[in-house]
């Protein structure tokens, strides 16, 4: 197709893949076909690695739409790409499993008369004895055919005209070739095991010269909480973690340790360095690499520095989380760790489809379930791309209602978040009425700490360019512009009112739920508490009520 040949018109319905003009589909918008769904944009990314632009301006504005005839190709070529990887993985299997290995049928009978005596000699036929007796082997023999996998069987009692010698030649050059194949990938194999092993035990000397010099602490993480390095112990804070590394591992023989407790997966490993230094010196550090520095200049140690990252700093406190390489700052152990396998950590398996990296194939395996294949809705098999869209809409589809129970009196509430917000407020319990250092504000949870730090006490500041507003969080800058540009996009279903953010929504919700707030019987209009609504009466419905 002459693509300089085609005039654009200005009207909808534009396919981005042929350029020609009709009503069409979007291509990130989910369609059903057979059992099945579709979104168009996925696929030609997972297939040809294309992705379609979206630009503003055009027929389509900021849709991208592809019409049938392109969605069929695309369908067929997404099926054949699926039907060659299949194929593909079926024929390895097949040859890993032997089917494909060669079988020979021996027949004990005369093999070729005088006529054939001829094409025998030009392939070179070598004759067995001529002296056979016949009356000694039984008739069945003679009859039934008898199958070996081993080509070099024993000399059957034939006539002189018997199996040409080129063709065992034959046969034994290609079982050669297989040997030669076998053998070169088992070289393979065992040079790649002996280079990882190699490799871990360098990994394992520079783990052991670390904690045998540093004064750090080595730990485990998992879903319940820390684990002691040495011992296993599951404990739910950062400082009981310490306290009883410092008094019961003080005097571990890392030489015997070190080699039967770290693997592969453990690397690289999680240490503490709050109080960093040398333990030897008494000389304190501010990070892992000068520790290094000062091991090889100092003590004299040869830590291998080839091999990259062999530990992953932490700096655990009961609060706010600092990362120690960057000034990013975290409210659990959980967000901080993910920072730090995105930004921190080299990345040996990438995603096909988006180009994210991870640093084990479980991660990776993870994140293509969760964000290519999506979350999937039990009970209409709808996908999402999150699991909280998940819950949302079992919420308002399905009516399922996720609640969890104060301890304290008898509310309910969806998550935990809530629940913690509930109790600072309602019952001041200590633990979720957080302080902030620098001013006397109090916050009901260590996320809407770190916020309010961000955007009131950072050295970072972003300004308004329209009024003299600051904050050291950029996105808040967005926000704040739509109260100039009178920007409300998030509207009530049920009222028709516009508001400028969708946590305002959510609250003006619950006054057509009844928990809460007031609704104007003049114009439906809801609102939050009864002040507000007695305002709204009086300032545009006057005359109504007197009328």
């Amino acid at each position: 197709m002459e693509f300089d040949e085609i005039v654009v018109k200005d009207t909808p319905g534009l396919c981005r893949c042929c350029l020609s003009e009709g009503c069409y589909k979007d291509l990130s918008t989910e369609y059903p076909w057979m059992d099945d769904t579709e979104i168009y944009a996925d696929m030609l990314l997972e297939c040809f690695d294309v992705s379609i632009s979206q630009h503003i301006e055009g027929p389509n504005g900021p849709n991208r739409l592809i019409c049938e005839v392109c969605i069929t190709r695309l369908r067929d070529a997404c099926n054949f790409k699926k039907q060659v990887l299949d194929s593909e993985k079926k024929f390895i299997d097949m040859v890993g499993r032997g089917a494909f290995k060669t079988k020979v049928l021996l027949y004990p009978e005369q093999m070729k008369s005088e006529s054939q005596e001829v094409a025998a000699d030009e392939a070179e036929i070598e004759y067995l004895d001529e002296d056979v007796d016949y009356d000694d082997i039984p008739l069945n023999e003679l009859a039934t055919p008898s199958v070996s996998e081993d080509i070099t069987v024993a000399t059957l009692p034939v006539a002189k005209r018997g199996r040409p010698k080129k063709t065992m030649k034959n046969e034994k050059k290609k079982i050669d070739v297989k040997l030669k194949t076998k053998s070169k990938g088992m070289r393979i194999k065992r040079e790649y095991q002996e280079t990882f092993l190699e490799r871990l035990s360098n990994i394992r000397r520079n783990i052991l010269i670390l904690l045998r010099y540093g004064r750090v602490i080595p730990f485990h993480w998992n879903t319940r909480g820390f684990k002691c390095f040495f011992c296993g112990k599951q404990m739910k804070d950062c400082d009981t973690l310490k306290e009883h590394t410092t008094v019961d591992h003080n005097s571990v023989d890392l030489e015997h340790f070190i080699p039967q407790r770290v693997i592969s997966k453990d690397v690289p490993v999680k240490i503490d360095v709050t109080d960093m230094g040398c333990k030897f010196c008494n000389l304190p550090l501010s990070n892992v690499e000068d520790l290094i520095t000062h091991i090889i200049a100092v003590h004299g140690e040869d830590y291998d520095n080839s091999i990259g990252g062999c530990v992953f700093p932490f700096n655990l406190n009961k609060n706010i989380l600092q990362c120690v390489l960057c000034p990013e700052r975290y409210d659990n152990f959980t967000s901080i760790l993910g920072h730090m396998y995105k930004q921190h950590i080299f990345h040996s398996h990438i995603c096909q489809i988006c180009g994210l990296g991870f640093v084990d194939q479980v991660r990776l395996k993870r994140h293509i379930s969760n964000s290519h294949v999506g979350y999937r809705c039990r009970i209409c098999e709808k996908v999402f791309d999150a699991f909280h869209k998940v819950e949302k809409h079992k919420q308002r589809t399905h009516g399922i209602h996720r609640s969890v129970a104060c301890d304290l009196c008898s509310a309910t509430f969806q998550n935990n978040y809530q629940i913690k917000v509930h109790m600072g407020k309602v019952h001041n319990v200590e633990k979720y009425r957080i302080k902030c250092e620098h001013c006397p504000k109090i916050c009901t949870t260590k996320g809407a700490l770190v916020l309010h730090v961000q955007s009131m006490h950072s050295d970072q500041r972003f300004e308004c360019d329209l009024c003299d507003y600051k904050t050291g969080i950029k996105w808040m800058i967005k926000l704040h512009k739509r109260r100039h540009y009178g920007e409300k996009n998030y509207v009530c279903s049920i009222c028709d009112k516009r508001f400028g953010r969708s946590s305002n929504l959510r609250a003006h919700m619950k006054v057509h739920t009844g928990s809460t707030g007031r609704v104007c019987r003049w114009c439906r209009h809801g609102f939050v508490d009864l002040e507000g609504l007695d305002k709204h009466e009086k300032e545009v419905h006057y005359y109504s009520q007197y009328n």
